[in-house]
């Protein structure tokens, strides 16, 4: 086989022939083409907030890998975050990082278009064969819900989707006779189980999630028959009756010794695996961790009503950065296009516990026998019919503050419900102005 002459071959040649005039020359261009032919024509950052999860961030660390080296022109360094919050945080900074994609939390999309800080993924669709409908058509429909800029441009896919569920104990629950086929479906029915679960133990039985908290008491408001969004006017909407009946239920179940709040997200999750408390409110994304980690029979279940299932979407959108270059946006392309084949969906759905955002990852044959004949991801996927998108808005990191600090003032101040959220409802509608 024929092979090009390399930098050393080309100068030796050159030394034999007495062109020691032209040596300097020929070096400098040598090891230009070489420098050339060995850059990547683009780099790119993957940042996703997997840095909680060490065997998650090595899958995605993985995947990575496989991408690479599919496409050698392509570098691809890999950038784990410890929590959701600090990517919004990393990627608006004054020093933002270099160019590429990154989850973040998926009502965070107005914010960081507000921000500049994304590129839409419209703008590189537009020159593809089949163009952005194309591109959607893969989705599950349920899933675009937090993905349109403001000027209704379409920013940013979902990468990963979960709902709030709700996670129980069964050896604890058979205790009080309660067994995985008479689970709470209303808010009473939980009620009194918690009742039971605390006379039984003396201890409160339901721990309650840390930071997301308002997540899920935006699912809790949708049980009320009530939403935090209005859509029809595009505001936060935290004063309605709905939500005070949500955050009064809340706040009786605390008064009654049957809720204890944990002090962060990851600690709910474990605090329930290592049995301290039979019941608690959770992401569906947790149910790999259980099914790994838990030493006693449990079970995931659909949120309970009060007039209707309810809950709203979790989990990420995949952003692409602003200022890209055509290389980088190219690349980018191709990254996306890797990430959303359904066999890629279906091992970041196994890896991950969240749910795959591309319909045919389901018919994937990991997939389709855990969501046919696992119970746990069974019942959770029942939930999506009863799942809307979150509210966003262009200050959404101060919508959810206010959020909490009402939730706060209720439930550890006293402060009737009612008032809590009249003043969130104020400094809202003064960040909206």
């Amino acid at each position: 086989m024929n092979r090009r002459p390399g930098c050393r071959g080309l100068l030796r040649m050159a030394f034999i022939i007495g062109k020691m005039r032209v040596l300097p020359g020929l070096v400098a261009l040598c090891f230009a083409v070489s420098a050339a032919l060995a850059a990547p024509m683009a780099e790119l950052e993957f940042s996703v907030p997997s840095g909680a999860t060490t065997e998650v961030s090595r899958f995605y660390y993985q995947l990575v890998q496989e991408f690479e080296a599919a496409n050698p022109g392509i570098k691809i360094s890999f950038r784990p975050l410890t929590d959701w919050d600090e990517v919004v945080r990393v990627v608006s900074a004054p020093d933002r990082p270099k160019a590429g994609v990154f989850v973040a939390e998926a009502s965070e999309t107005l914010e960081l278009e507000q921000r500049r800080a994304i590129t839409p993924v419209e703008d590189l669709l537009t020159s593809e064969p089949g163009g952005l409908k194309d591109f959607l058509a893969a989705f599950i429909p349920e899933f675009l819900g937090n993905s349109l800029c403001a000027d209704k441009t379409f920013c940013s896919p979902p990468f990963i989707r979960s709902t709030p569920v709700v996670y129980y104990n069964l050896d604890q629950l058979k205790d009080v006779g309660i067994d995985k086929d008479h689970l709470p479906t209303t808010w009473d029915e939980l009620e009194s189980l918690l009742s039971r679960l605390r006379e039984h133990s003396g201890k409160p039985p339901f721990v309650f999630g840390g930071d997301w908290y308002d997540y899920l008491f935006e699912a809790t408001v949708h049980q009320a028959g009530g939403s935090l969004f209005d859509r029809e006017h595009n505001r936060f909407a935290y004063d309605t009756p709905q939500a005070v009946e949500a955050l009064r239920f809340w706040k009786g179940l605390k008064d009654k010794g049957l809720l204890v709040r944990a002090t962060n997200w990851k600690a709910t999750l474990n605090s329930f695996l290592a049995g301290l408390y039979p019941v608690t409110f959770y992401t569906s994304g947790g149910i790999e961790s259980a099914r790994a980690q838990s030493r006693f029979a449990w079970m995931a279940d659909m949120l309970p009503r009060r007039r209707a299932y309810g809950a709203t979407a979790g989990g990420g959108n995949l952003y692409l950065t602003a200022r890209l270059d055509e290389g980088e946006r190219k690349a980018a392309l191709l990254l996306l296009r890797f990430l959303y084949t359904p066999s890629v969906q279906a091992r970041i759905s196994q890896a991950s516990g969240f749910f795959p955002v591309v319909a045919a990852a389901f018919d994937e044959p990991q997939l389709k026998e855990r969501y046919t004949t696992d119970e746990p991801f069974v019942r959770v996927r029942r939930q999506l019919g009863y799942t809307g998108p979150r509210g966003m808005s262009t200050d959404n990191l101060q919508m959810r503050k206010a959020l909490k600090t009402a939730i706060d003032r209720c439930l550890d101040d006293n402060v009737p419900a009612e008032t809590a959220l009249r003043d969130a409802q104020g400094v809202v509608d003064h960040l909206g102005k």
